[in-house]
């Protein structure tokens, strides 16, 4: 359960679906500060950084079935 502080809000500029996982990319003010492996809060689900895009301030997390099946992630647009 996530239990930090929010820093602030995201906003998703894209989402690509790779058979039943979807790849969310979202950009914020401190997305050049993050590492690959941190965890984040994202809708109160704590998703993985598995890209990060210091020149664009985007990074990118994985939702994988089971998450987008127990949580409101796959109804994203």
């Amino acid at each position: 359960m996530f239990s930090g502080i929010v820093e602030e809000f995201g906003t998703i500029t894209k989402i690509e679906k790779e058979r039943e996982n979807v790849h969310f990319t979202l950009t914020c003010s401190f997305a050049d500060e993050l590492k690959v492996d941190q965890s984040l809060s994202h809708n109160g689900v704590c998703l993985t950084v598995v890209e990060v895009n210091k020149a664009e301030k985007t990074y990118r997390v994985t939702a994988i079935k089971e998450t987008l099946d127990k949580s409101n992630l796959g109804l994203l647009e």
